[in-house]
């Protein structure tokens, strides 16, 4: 399994390092750029790039010059928050990284989604290594299964509803409060109609793609704001923003002149939406995604007796396909990929 990976996440990266790498990865790996050996896999915790090579340590070393390259100035010593893994240990660290255990927000539901589609952006533009196909196919199959063996995320606060709780702290009402999302991401929509749950009515989403933001708004009745209008983001009381746009759309400069009221604002990009100076606003309440994990830190603390077992559940699973791939490695027959 002649396979690896070189990333970052929130464990060991700040949420200024991992902005810089992940534009960096973009950038060099990204689809348009990318080459047919790579999968990248990119989040608001973690930034990651997988790879297939005859050999490893060569192209190990290949993917960190370019880093370095692009980083080191800006970035000092960051390779040393860098983790890699290769062959099968790459294996198992996708295994947990799909099944949630790796994320911020524990037993997570999104990551599932984000691994499948970093996979299938990397298939469209050609025929990937075989070696990548079993990787990506079984770490997604595990990930399915370990989620009906161990329903971690049932009963336990995770991230819609910890942001409803920080709007009721910082809002006077939420329920009454203008609401704006930015981005017409997966996470954003799960948190919308939790908001909705919680009777939540003025709702409005403003999203880059017009046709994207109407079929939105069109499931959950909700108004639209035009792109070109971003600007009149200060017009709302809450706004919750999760693009994968690469630059800052809320700035200090665009309500520095205003006679505004208090306003929430919750950035889940990365990299960041807002420009951090609005924090120093004293009418604006600026948390980003390191903001929030620390919130959730506790959520581990409350099922700590099932994780032993589930990382057993994970270990044991990705270890039996691991040596399924080894077998049918040996045989004459190349392995087949099937289309996901």
């Amino acid at each position: 399994m002649r396979v690896g990976v070189v990333g970052i996440n929130y464990k060991l990266g700040d949420l200024k390092l991992r902005e810089s790498l992940a534009k960096v990865c973009q950038r060099r790996f990204g689809f348009l750029h990318s080459s047919k050996s790579l999968v990248l896999l990119s989040t608001c915790n973690r930034t990651e790039v997988y790879f297939f090579a005859e050999d490893l340590a060569e192209a190990h070393s290949y993917l960190l010059n370019i880093l370095k390259n692009e980083l080191e100035e800006q970035e000092e010593n960051f390779d040393q928050k860098l983790y890699s893994y290769f062959n099968t240990d790459c294996f198992l660290h996708l295994v947990r990284v799909t099944a949630g255990l790796d994320s911020a927000i524990l037993a997570e539901t999104e990551i599932q989604g984000q691994v499948k589609q970093a996979y299938e952006s990397a298939c469209t533009l050609g025929s990937l290594p075989y070696e990548l196909h079993y990787l990506f196919q079984k770490a997604l199959k595990i990930g399915k299964e370990f989620r009906t063996a161990y329903p971690l995320g049932r009963g336990i606060p995770d991230l819609e509803h910890a942001i409803f709780n920080i709007g009721e702290t910082k809002l006077q009402d939420p329920q009454t409060a203008k609401v704006l999302f930015i981005g017409a991401s997966d996470i954003n929509q799960k948190i919308l109609r939790y908001l909705k749950s919680k009777k939540v009515q003025q709702i409005s989403l403003c999203n880059r793609s017009h046709e994207a933001a109407q079929s939105v708004a069109k499931e959950h009745q909700i108004d639209l704001l035009g792109w070109n209008q971003i600007s009149e983001w200060s017009n709302f009381d809450w706004i919750i923003l999760g693009t994968k746009c690469p630059e800052h759309l809320l700035t200090l400069q665009q309500v520095h002149h205003k006679n505004i009221s208090h306003k929430l604002v919750i950035d889940l990009s990365v990299p960041r939406n807002v420009e951090p100076r609005l924090a120093r606003d004293a009418r604006i309440t600026l948390l980003n995604i390191d903001h929030i994990n620390r919130i959730l830190k506790v959520r581990k603390k409350q099922i700590h007796h099932l994780l032993a077992s589930a990382e057993q559940f994970l270990e044991a699973t990705a270890l039996r396909h691991a040596n399924l791939f080894h077998e049918k490695e040996k045989s004459p027959l190349r392995l087949v990929a099937v289309n996901a």
